[in-house]
């Protein structure tokens, strides 16, 4: 029970904190543009519409990268033997890969959920940008900000609300009990930083 209470407690104070993060960008875009993390606006910009959001989210959790990144990433832990509770085997690695696809999929409903309640595009897109360093710059950011509909660039609460929350869920609820939130923590971040690697290769290499 005392893992409910605590599982209830994270998920709400997520939600809190992403309102928190988005109304200080909205207020601080209203008292001045300039201090928004994009400085510019792209011209071309277009938000996307409901459908090729939605489409998106499907992607993003059953999609076919996404079923080979969770299938790397059980790979990995399966070598690791980690969680070794889960042991070895055809059945450990089910465990594995069907722990990665939960915590993806609950990673990405938050993070869709959150930018249809907030007005917000956290897709990644290639740079229209000239140069190698203006595109690196471009598509690590990317990893921390959305987009509004004006086409400026904020910090991406509903990215952040999504790593975190994914990772402590699964931490708090299917893995052992020996794992708690600061596991969650610590993984949250190692998925964020992972994510400035593939959007480079996103940008420079193959875009899926």
């Amino acid at each position: 029970m005392g893992r409910v209470y605590r599982l209830v407690g994270i998920v709400v104070v997520s939600v809190v904190a992403a309102l928190s993060v988005n109304s200080q960008v909205t207020t601080d875009q209203s008292k001045d543009p300039a201090t928004t993390t994009n400085q510019t606006t792209t011209r071309d910009y277009v938000f996307p519409t409901s459908h090729e959001r939605f489409k998106r989210y499907v992607k993003s959790t059953v999609g076919p990268f996404a079923l080979a990144r969770t299938a790397a990433s059980a790979g990995i832990a399966q070598w690791r033997d980690s969680p070794e509770e889960w042991g070895q085997g055809s059945k450990g690695y089910g465990k594995r890969f069907a722990s990665g696809m939960g915590q993806n999929a609950i990673q990405h409903t938050v993070q869709y959920g959150l930018d249809e309640a907030f007005g917000l595009d956290t897709g990644f897109e290639r740079s229209k940008r000239e140069g190698f360093f203006l595109r690196f710059k471009d598509a690590l950011i990317q990893n921390v900000t959305s987009r509004t509909k004006s086409g400026n660039r904020v910090i991406s609460a509903p990215r952040l609300a999504g790593v975190y929350t994914g990772a402590i869920v699964a931490r708090e609820t299917w893995y052992p009990d020996r794992y708690s939130y600061k596991d969650g923590l610590r993984s949250g971040t190692t998925t964020l930083l992972t994510g400035f690697g593939l959007n480079l290769v996103r940008e420079f290499v193959f875009n899926w």
